[in-house]
């Protein structure tokens, strides 16, 4: 074997080792940076968690995670307080041991707009069942379709999507019927039709009970 042949064997396996060197560096690197990614990831889903609204009436952070389905009945209403178109603010506490018909809207929703002197009828025509809007946009924006419609139930103002995110749906017009015991009564109703059929049904839910208390009151 000359000293040529040495020499490029020598240096081949040289390459070799560096290569290896340089891929085991990246790797460890790599790996590094895969866990600092997975630490971010699990601070931000706890800060998420922390941040979720909690269940109306129950303090715990159960739950805190919802899908895009809406909630189911039976599940705790996520509390809530927000600023009050108009001025203060308004809590879902303070329904605490009543119905209350909570609706989602948006002052550039078309089907919103239809909807909202429908509720407004229907509230005047049927007390016992307060309405709370959680409206979307600006204060200004929604002040104007407060007046153009006559609303007399309040309106409260998300930011952006924190409280449609906590009961499960990214869309408007939507609503759900929450029972005297902060629960959903019954599946999310999206869209002007199946919202004033759930409008209908704790209707029927309130005749129900005013009879029942003529029986027994």
């Amino acid at each position: 074997m000359t000293a040529a042949v040495v020499v490029a064997f020598v240096a081949t396996w040289l390459a070799l080792l560096l290569v290896g060197w340089f891929a085991f560096q990246l790797l460890r690197q790599n790996g590094r940076a895969l866990q600092r990614i997975e630490a971010l990831e699990e601070m931000a889903d706890r800060a998420s968690e922390a941040a979720a609204p909690r269940p109306f009436g129950d303090r715990s952070l159960k739950g805190s995670r919802l899908n895009r389905d809406g909630l189911a009945p039976g599940t705790a209403a996520p509390r809530f307080q927000l600023p009050r178109v108009g001025g203060g603010e308004l809590s879902l506490d303070e329904y605490a041991g009543r119905r209350v018909f909570l609706v989602f809207s948006d002052p550039a929703c078309g089907p919103c707009n239809t909807l909202a002197p429908e509720l407004e009828r229907k509230s005047r025509q049927t007390a016992g069942t307060p309405i709370l809007m959680v409206s979307r946009g600006g204060t200004e924006a929604n002040l104007r379709k407060i007046e153009e419609h006559g609303l007399t139930f309040p309106v409260v103002l998300q930011q952006h999507w924190e409280i449609s995110r906590a009961y499960g749906k990214f869309a408007t017009p939507i609503a759900y019927f929450i029972d005297e015991d902060g629960r959903i009564a019954a599946p999310v109703a999206q869209g002007v039709e199946p919202i004033l059929k759930l409008w209908s049904s704790a209707g029927d839910k309130r005749s129900a009970g005013n009879h029942e208390e003529r029986m027994y009151g």
